[in-house]
């Protein structure tokens, strides 16, 4: 009965253990108890910058990306980390100063630079200071990267912390490892032994068996044929006695003369003949085999009744085997003639009834699956749960052994001596969103100790920027364009028609003639019919090379001119008052210049001073061709044909205009719109509209996006103006090159004294002047620009009313 009410009771056997917590009474003061005990607070501030007045105001530039790396300290040692804690009484300052008062400006983003200083009386060995800069703009909190600076004794706890939690998930035994280490391998043995002796048993019982029921078969059988041989032998002997008699009795009744046929088969009926030895060991072997099939038939049949009582609903425990007692009681009857089961060994029954064999017999093996339970039923299941506990307390342990989690996306993390105090050097670029006109910056202070103590400080005071770009430069003017107009207009235009060699007969056939004539056609009609202009004359000047005398190349390169003339005019309604002749006979001015190109001609420079100094021109290509033959050669096949040309220059004038300049005014709506995007800042929408006028404003523009080689390009396609030197300036400072850039700002400053104070503004202007001591020399033209009164002396960069108006709302001066 305890063996059943503990089997239905989980925790029979298992007495728990009271649990007793010890209540723990904190009883020494936080280590940070001296900065709750002081009165200083951290503050923000901005340096006075010599020439601002004093002013905490600050002025930042766009930018278009910032690659500077950072100078992480000034005091960041790592050898010598023993610290004094009795130095730490009180906690001073922490103050963010500025580190310039411009910063560049380009593609939409400011830079925002200050130093960190934290003095040395809030660092301790035990400490944990995070600074926490934040960047507020409209309503807009920007939290930046923190600056965490650790006491050694910190850092080593929080490197022990994480040791210790390593360790606790090591102590974890994985799933996949239970089999190795929560088994006991021995009770396993002991198990697996026992089941195999356990199967051998099983299979020795029934082969011992099936091998006596064998051998006591064979026995049985033997006997049984020796009785069917002896009962054979008297039958067989009973009956030739019988036919003896037959004979002997027949004999008689022949000799008392009596007919004896049929007698002896009358006598014999009385005593049947025996059958033979084989056919009486055939009847034992077949009544052995039909009583084996009868019993499988049987035993078949039986489970089949005890499927149909399942299917049925009927109760089939031990129904087998109240089936099989009617095999039992039917089996003398039916199957041995009789026998008595009686005279069968009780334990061979069965197997005399079946018929099994050796092979027969199955035996049993020890299995994976049995293996697999056998080591289950021996798992350590107490070592498991503990196991299993700790693997799900995992996250509750981290956060009782990691109190101070390594710090993740910080500026720096760096462990710091407390006998100096520690400067960092914060580079923040941010996006100038459209509107922006200025950003204010905040210090958070957080102070954690090792005893888990904490000592939060207010936010400090905030400090103002007041953001400047590089689009002040718009050129407003431009917003209304003039574009100055003449009345007489001329172009020109060089054609090689091909005539025979000494012929003035000009066929639109030979060679590319008509491509040549079509080239002049379409420049006339380009002018006249797509620029509605009037065409007053075109001037068709024919010249020749020097085959044959100067005379004759005079009057052949006047018969080409009209040859040309006459072509041109059916060409054109009135063609005749239009197409005029000049011709220049031998071009020795193309000769020279073709001449002075070659690099081939051996000599050269012999050659152009025979030209130069020539008095007959039939005498000088004989002595260049005699003194000369190879470089003649060269000349005559590659440069004569290039004399052989047609100058056509077209003279036209505007019609309807009388003047011969006009001005005209033409009034750009939606520059106007594209030059206030600009001055917005909205860099995309502006370039969109400014692109259709390639000026300086859409270099400006180009230059504000960091596209600075198409502003450069179309800068150098733009007339000089002071602006667009300035900005050239600018943009040879980022292509490094900066011989051009001082010129280009001398310049600028020379055509418009006012851009000296515009270099105060400007981060690649600034490091220019300073680098090439500019300073002393835009000064002087400044000054000489005052002393001629073209210049205020009070002048200097000024700031829109929007940013006047933000500094009011910060509070400034």
């Amino acid at each position: 009965m305890r063996d059943i009410k503990a089997s239905r009771d989980p925790n029979a056997g298992f007495k728990p253990q009271e649990v007793r917590v010890k209540i723990p009474k904190t009883t020494g003061d936080a280590m940070v108890k001296d900065l709750f005990m002081q009165s200083k607070r951290p503050g923000i501030a901005l340096p006075i910058v010599e020439g601002t007045g004093g002013t905490a105001g600050r002025v930042v530039s766009e930018q278009v990306t910032f690659k500077n790396e950072e100078v992480i300290t000034f005091n960041n040692s790592e050898n010598n980390k023993d610290i004094n804690l009795s130095e730490v009484q009180q906690l001073g300052e922490v103050t963010v100063t500025a580190k310039s008062r411009f910063t560049p400006e380009q593609d939409g983003k400011i830079n925002v630079d200050f130093v960190l200083r934290v003095p040395k009386e809030l660092l301790s060995t035990n400490f944990r200071v995070t600074l926490a800069p934040k960047l507020f703009h409209n309503d807009s909190i920007v939290p930046l990267k923190e600056v965490v600076l650790k006491g050694n004794t910190f850092a080593a706890l929080q490197k022990q912390s994480y040791a210790d939690y390593d360790a606790y998930l090591n102590s974890i035994v994985d799933k996949n490892a239970y089999d190795s280490v929560f088994v006991d391998y021995d009770g396993v043995k002991q198990d697996i032994a026992f089941q195999q002796e356990f199967y051998y048993n099983q299979y020795h019982k029934e082969w011992s068996n099936q091998s006596d029921y064998e051998a006591w078969k064979k026995e049985k059988d033997r006997l049984e044929a020796l009785r069917e041989a002896q009962k054979l032998g008297y039958d067989k002997k009973l009956y030739h006695e019988h036919v003896r008699k037959a004979r002997i009795q027949a004999m008689k009744e022949v000799a008392k003369g009596k007919d004896t046929t049929g007698f002896f088969a009358n006598y014999m009926n009385k005593h049947l003949k025996p059958k033979n030895i084989d056919k009486g060991m055939i009847a034992v072997e077949q009544r052995n085999e039909y009583r084996v099939d009868f019993y499988k038939k049987y035993s078949q049949k039986a489970r089949e009744w005890v499927v149909r009582d399942w299917a049925n609903g009927k109760d089939t425990i031990g129904a087998y085997a109240r089936y099989m007692k009617n095999f039992d009681k039917n089996f003398q009857t039916i199957v041995l003639d009789g026998e008595d089961l009686s005279n069968i060994p009780e334990r061979f029954r069965e197997l005399y009834k079946s018929g099994r064999s050796m092979d027969e017999i199955m035996n049993q093996y020890l299995s994976v699956q049995d293996s697999i339970q056998i080591a289950e039923s021996h798992y350590k299941y107490d070592e498991i749960a503990l196991n299993e506990m700790r693997d799900a307390m995992k996250e509750e342990k981290r956060k009782e052994l990691i109190v101070f989690p390594y710090e993740t996306n910080l500026r720096v993390d760096t462990i710091i001596e407390s006998d100096k105090d520690f400067y960092y050097y914060y580079k923040q670029d941010y996006p100038a969103t459209p509107g922006l006109k200025s950003v204010r910056l905040a210090l958070n202070t957080t102070v954690d100790a090792v005893d888990r103590s904490r000592f939060v400080q207010p936010m400090s005071d905030t400090l103002a920027y007041y953001i400047s770009s590089l689009s002040q430069l718009v050129d407003t003017s431009l917003i209304v364009k003039r574009t100055t107009l003449y009345r007489d207009l001329f172009n020109s235009m060089v054609i090689y028609p091909k005539f025979q060699t000494g012929r003035a007969t000009f066929n639109i056939k030979t060679g590319d003639n008509k491509a040549e004539i079509d080239k002049v056609m379409e420049t006339y009609k380009t002018f006249t019919e797509k620029g509605k202009l009037t065409m007053d004359s075109v001037i068709i000047n024919v010249s020749t090379s020097l085959d044959g005398t100067y005379d004759k190349n005079s009057e052949l390169s006047m018969k080409r001119a009209e040859a040309l003339q006459k072509h041109f005019a059916k060409l054109v309604d009135g063609g005749d008052n239009i197409f005029k002749v000049r011709f220049s006979g031998e071009d020795w001015n193309t000769l020279a210049a073709q001449v002075n190109k070659r690099s081939d001609l051996m000599n050269k420079e012999a050659i152009l001073d025979t030209l130069r100094s020539a008095v007959f021109p039939d005498r000088t290509e004989e002595t260049i061709k005699k003194m000369y033959p190879q470089d003649y050669k060269i000349i005559k096949e590659e440069i004569y044909p290039l004399l052989n040309k047609a100058s056509i220059e077209f003279n036209m004038t505007r019609p309807n205009m009388s003047d011969k300049v006009e001005v005209q005014v033409d009034e750009r709506p939606d520059y106007q719109k594209g030059i206030q995007l600009l001055q917005d800042r909205k860099y995309w929408e502006a370039i969109e509209i400014l692109s259709n006028y390639p000026d300086y404003n859409t270099a400006l523009c180009l230059a504000c996006m960091g596209y600075n080689v198409k502003a450069y390009e179309l800068l150098n396609e733009l007339p000089q103006t002071s602006n667009t030197e300035y900005l050239l300036a600018i943009l040879n400072v980022r292509s490094k090159n900066e011989a051009d850039a001082v010129n280009h700002l001398l310049k600028s400053c020379e055509l418009d004294p006012t851009k000296v104070y515009r270099t105060q503004l400007d981060p690649e202007i600034i490091e220019l002047v300073k680098k090439n001591n500019l300073q002393d020399r835009l000064e002087k033209i400044a000054s000489s620009a005052v002393d001629a009164g073209l210049i205020d002396e009070n002048a200097g960069v000024t700031f829109s009313d929007e940013y006047v108006e933000a500094a009011k709302a910060s509070g400034e001066d």
